[in-house]
This record gives C-alpha cells, sequence and structure tokens, in this order.
C-alpha cells in the first residue's frame, strides 16, 4: 500500500508539472528591445580603435585643418595616441593624435601652407565625435551595418558602412571595441 500511495503522489507531482508548464519560470517571450536615439561618443583612442584604417571624408575640407578642398582622415594605429593619415588634393600629412577633444600633431607634411605644415604646432579640434546611426537599432546582439560619422569641429564625415552591434544592455560595439552606451527600450504593440 506504501508503495502504491508512493507511486501516485508522484504521479500526481509529475501531472502537475506538466500541466503548469514543467515548474519553470517561463516568464513569456523575451521582448523586442530597440533604441530611440543615435549615439554621439566624444572621440578618444577607444573609438579610434575601433574605426582603425576607416577613411572619414569630409567633403567641403576642415576648417581646423585649413582645408576647403574634400579632406580625409583615417586613424592609422590602434595605441594611446593613435597614429593618423590626412589628404586633401595631392597634399597629405601624418601624425599622432592624443585627446581631450582630438588634438593632431603634425609629424610629417607636404602641404605648402596652412595648419597641415610641420612645426606650426597642435591642432585642436573641438568637437571631435563618433556619431553611430543606432536609432530604431534592434537591441539583440546581432551585427547589422550602420552609418558612422565623425565630426570635427563644424565638418561632419559622409556615412561610412561599418558592422554594429547593439547588446540589451546597451552598449554599443563597432569592431569587437565598445565605444559608448545607448538606451534601450523593449518594443511596444503590434
Amino acid at each position: 500500500m506504501l508503495k502504491t500511495s508512493k507511486f501516485l503522489l508522484a504521479t500526481v507531482l509529475t501531472a502537475t508539472l506538466v500541466a503548469c508548464g514543467g515548474g519553470g519560470s517561463d516568464s513569456g517571450p523575451t521582448p523586442t528591445l530597440t533604441t530611440s536615439s543615435n549615439l554621439a561618443q566624444s572621440v578618444t583612442a577607444r573609438e579610434t580603435n575601433a574605426v582603425v584604417n576607416t577613411p572619414f571624408a569630409f567633403p567641403t575640407g576642415v576648417l581646423g585643418f585649413g582645408t576647403t578642398a574634400p579632406t580625409t582622415l583615417a586613424f592609422t594605429s590602434t595605441s594611446a595616441t593613435p597614429s593618423f593619415s590626412i589628404a586633401s588634393g595631392v597634399s597629405t600629412a601624418t601624425g599622432t593624435t592624443t585627446f581631450g577633444s582630438c588634438i593632431f600633431t603634425i609629424v610629417s607634411s607636404n602641404f605648402p601652407a596652412g595648419p597641415l605644415t610641420v612645426g606650426r604646432g597642435d591642432i585642436n579640434i573641438n568637437p571631435c565625435t563618433l556619431n553611430v546611426a543606432t536609432a530604431g537599432g534592434r537591441a539583440d546582439g546581432s551585427t547589422t551595418t550602420r552609418n558612422v560619422r565623425l565630426t570635427l569641429g563644424t565638418a561632419v564625415s559622409t556615412a561610412v558602412d561599418l558592422p554594429i552591434t547593439i547588446n540589451a544592455n546597451g552598449t554599443v560595439v563597432i569592431n569587437n571595441v565598445t565605444v559608448g552606451t545607448v538606451t534601450v527600450s523593449p518594443v511596444t504593440g503590434s
């Protein structure tokens, strides 16, 4: 009789757990999370590491560089003071970058005159911001291509498409480098 009672009790408990969904803490499907704004992040060595060797084109030049023709800037190394390369027309300049804004130190140049010549002193450009089009992006850890722009003072680069990951906690990742955080919220409605 005792064995039969234990068997019946085990059967009732199993049936109850199955009827209740197995006794787990299933709270329904995970809500879809999205972002409502774009990321605007002040540039530091972390951001330059994320976009290393990505050319940012400024169609009308960069006032701080003294250029008015199309100008391209690329950060060319991943260090605390990343190297850079600037080109406008047939002229080029290279050097190193420090931060607090973007502070460009020219090391070599064939620019005939202006701020991009060697020995003119550092070029301090503020704001210096990486802008990532994260608005409306799914915050699920998947990687999608999004627009990224660089702002140097009043000059804004044309968009560059880069693989971007937005995680559920709002972290934004470019090329395996976390560049900032955005606010995420569940999608509501149907």
